[in-house]
């Protein structure tokens, strides 16, 4: 980790590198987006993309010699996401960095972590403000308001095992690139899926280790794998292709110094982002109501 000697009044530290590794596990999103290289750059305060799909096309075949060609264009969406400003201060007094002279770096760690969370969910459930009005900040789309709602899976009761199969379908129906399947969940709705497969599984390892945990759920549609998250709300299941799924970044996380003003030393850690999804139709969104 970089230390506060290192830094001068108008240099800026990236920290692309340090956010990618830290708290994986309180942000799989983001750092599964990042770990597999979904990122791209971002020119302007609104990202803009062309959406991807594919033509059904019919019967292509060709006489031998044929002159006649067919072309195709495919009749493709123009979408957009809004780039947010990421942004928390760090200050530590003189009499504190004396005593350690490695608290400055520690806080900008802990700092960084907190943003890197706060991005997790802006990127799940953030919900989409151009900043026109008051208080003028621009706020990203997150994934589940991206959704095609015609994948929707409304669920009555509990999760069962066609819930996930009906989740799937709907994606397979959609003609989309191949590419891995995740299913981000909250506990409760984990809780339930694992219920599903309480009787249908054996144990092949050490006989002391018990437990159920159901990582992937093979379907006719292809296999989609869970991961657990705290900021999904309860009563939600986000089904997406991560083919279509990137984060855009104007400005990638990057502590800059700020001017030293009385006793003590300041900074803020800085990052402008959105959340690109390729075509609505590569996320499907299974919400849970209670039976009555």
């Amino acid at each position: 980790m970089f230390k506060s000697s290192n830094f001068t009044a108008s240099e800026q530290i990236s920290l692309s590198k340090e956010i990618a590794l830290i708290g994986v596990e309180s942000t799989p999103f983001t750092s599964m987006l990042m770990a597999k290289g979904n990122i791209e750059k971002a020119l302007s305060t609104v990202y803009t993309w062309k959406e991807k799909t594919f033509n059904t096309l019919g019967d292509i075949s060709a006489v031998e010699g044929s002159d006649d060609i067919t072309f195709f264009e495919s009749a493709r969406a123009e979408l957009s996401n809004v780039l947010e400003i990421f942004k928390v201060g760090v200050s530590i007094s003189g009499t504190a960095e004396a005593m350690n002279s490695t608290q400055f770096s520690s806080e900008v760690a802990d700092r960084l972590l907190e943003l890197k969370v706060n991005m997790e969910k802006k990127f799940l459930l953030g919900v989409k403000n151009d900043g026109s009005a008051t208080p003028f900040k621009r706020q990203m789309a997150g994934l589940i308001n991206q959704a095609d709602a015609t994948n929707a899976v409304p669920v009555t009761g509990t999760i069962a095992e066609a819930n996930v199969k009906a989740a799937m379908r709907n994606l397979w129906e959609q003609n989309l690139n191949e590419g891995t399947v995740y299913a981000f969940v909250n506990a409760d709705l984990k809780e339930q899926i694992d219920a599903i497969y309480a009787d249908k599984y054996s144990y092949q390892h050490v006989t002391t280790d018990f437990g159920l945990i159901v990582d992937s759920i093979n379907t006719n549609y292809g296999r989609v794998h869970l991961v657990l998250s705290k900021h999904i709300p309860a009563d939600k299941a986000i089904f997406f292709n991560d083919s279509y799924v990137d984060l855009a970044y104007l400005r990638q996380p990057a502590f800059e110094p700020l001017a030293k003003s009385g006793d003590s030393t300041k900074g803020q850690i800085v990052a402008e982002a959105t959340l690109k999804v390729g075509t609505p139709k590569a996320v499907a969104v299974m919400t849970v109501t209670p039976a009555v």
